[in-house]
């Protein structure tokens, strides 16, 4: 245990094991409802035919696009730390000098990168499936539909949920007045989609059933 928690915090498997312990902590957070799970997503159409510019653009061209990056980045970072763990426990080890094995750490950090690029892109690929299944409803037909807040609050700014759709649950931004008292495990109905923000604004679910 001793010697694996060695390979795992040195140079250069380390590296990816701070990035994916962050990765895991902002996970842990979006199931909590603390952050919206897309605070690090890239929209991008999945049937796009013209240049996209920019890192978007970029994404698209690598084939990382069509699935919410924070998923993307999340396998990237753990393909690549597989990799780095692999070579400096199995690899590293037999090469002599303390110089040539730097040298080889600072190769491996950068190549199991760019490694798990294309990994993680055929992986991705059944999500994107599914993506394209959700986005075949467009978001306001979600108006009205019943909606359980997920965030610890709702307010103009931050608040997270989820919509049933035919039992697939749909993790969605939500924003009300602050003058409500919405709290986790609430259901409240989406009345109106901003796509500046990609946001529903949702109002309770008596107030709801009041006006129809």
């Amino acid at each position: 245990m001793n010697e694996l928690w060695i390979v795992l915090s040195s140079y250069p498997t380390g590296i990816y094991s701070i990035f994916l312990g962050i990765m895991m902590v902002l996970w842990i957070f979006t199931i909590l409802g603390a952050v919206d799970i897309d605070v690090l997503s890239v929209d991008i159409d999945l049937e796009v035919d013209t240049d996209i510019p920019g890192f978007a653009g970029l994404l698209h061209t690598l084939g990382l696009s069509g699935v919410p990056f924070t998923i993307v980045l999340t396998l990237l970072i753990f393909i690549a730390w597989v990799f780095t763990y692999v070579a400096s426990n199995y690899i590293a080890p037999f090469i002599p000098t303390s110089f040539l094995q730097f040298i080889f750490s600072t190769a491996v950090l950068i190549g199991s990168f760019f490694v798990a690029i294309p990994i993680t892109a055929k992986l991705i690929q059944p999500l994107k499936k599914l993506s394209a299944e959700n986005r075949a409803k467009t978001n306001i037909d979600f108006l009205g539909y019943e909606c359980r807040v997920t965030s610890q609050s709702v307010d103009e700014e931050f608040g997270q949920g989820v919509i049933a759709n035919s039992g697939d649950d749909i993790i969605v931004r939500i924003r009300a007045k602050v003058t409500n008292e919405f709290k986790k495990g609430d259901i409240v109905r989406p009345i109106s989609y901003e796509e500046k923000d990609n946001s529903y604004q949702v109002i309770s679910n008596k107030e709801f059933e009041n006006n129809l």
